[in-house]
């Protein structure tokens, strides 16, 4: 009967009481409080480096486009009858498709995978507002400085830019182009900058009536892509990342049209380096 007792003693003095286990458990959760932050902030990092590699090798192809159409850029987008690299007809007009710039860009970078930003979760829509089921490259992916890739027209020739290594080319943007306008007046649907909308450093709101932004363009909108900034293609095709509230101050340096030298990295004519 001892023998029996003092195993039993043995056996309930292995087990852990009531409080050493929330200790442990409240242990757990300051370190799990403490290092998903941590691991998130590594993830995105990771996806900004893609994001930059896929902007990197667009400007590339960008430059390879310029040597073979006389040191000219290509347009933002043009209307053709042909079907897109990518069988992604993004919008269409009395039996003519658009291809944006990256489709355009195509023969030059061969993927269609860096026609997406890897930290953008916004999803493509139709006109009535419905979600379609296809990725949506065209939206809430990368956008064109559109005063040097201008929509259904010649780009701008690269002898006109005064200081390539210190204009915007391309971008992380709501829509396939922007321009200061647009920065400084986002228009809904997709026209805006990553990380400049309410609650960001620059706090700009949605103007005009067009269709209000879906939870995840809300999101860019506002906290941006990448740590509050955009990865940036400069005109000379280098890359590297911004603050947004950097490239929104170079818009609100500028004049609508940014015409002449106005000293902003949008303006072609820039009198700055």
């Amino acid at each position: 009967m001892k023998k029996s007792i003092a195993s039993q003693r043995c056996a309930r003095s292995r087990g852990f009481t009531l409080i050493e286990l929330l200790v442990v458990i409240a242990i757990i959760s300051i370190l799990a409080a403490i290092l998903f932050p941590v691991f998130a902030r590594a993830r995105e990092n990771a996806r900004r480096t893609s994001c930059l590699s896929n902007i990197k090798q667009l400007g590339l192809a960008v430059m390879q486009y310029v040597q073979d159409y006389d040191e000219t850029y290509p347009p933002a987008a043009i209307k053709t009858t042909q079907t897109p690299p990518d069988g992604y007809f993004w919008y269409n007009e009395g039996g003519n498709a658009y291809w944006f710039w990256p489709q355009i860009l195509y023969p030059y970078h061969k993927s269609t995978d860096m026609f997406y930003c890897p930290s953008s979760s916004v999803q493509s829509r139709h006109d009535d507002g419905t979600i379609r089921t296809e990725k949506a490259p065209h939206m809430g992916n990368y956008g064109t400085n559109s005063l040097i890739m201008p929509s259904n027209s010649k780009g701008k020739a690269m002898a006109a830019l005064t200081s390539p290594a210190s204009i915007y080319l391309f971008m992380d943007s709501g829509g396939w182009y922007l321009n200061p306008s647009l920065v400084l007046a986002p228009r809904g649907y997709y026209w805006y900058l990553p990380g400049s909308g309410p609650g960001s450093p620059t706090n700009v709101a949605l103007t005009g009536s067009y269709e209000l932004l879906d939870s995840a363009m809300t999101s860019d909108f506002s906290s941006g892509r990448h740590f509050g900034g955009v990865n940036m293609a400069f005109a000379d095709g280098h890359v590297k990342w911004l603050r947004s509230s950097v490239v929104y101050a170079e818009a609100k340096a500028c004049t609508a049209t940014c015409t002449g030298t106005k000293d902003s990295a949008w303006n072609p004519g820039r009198s700055g380096s």
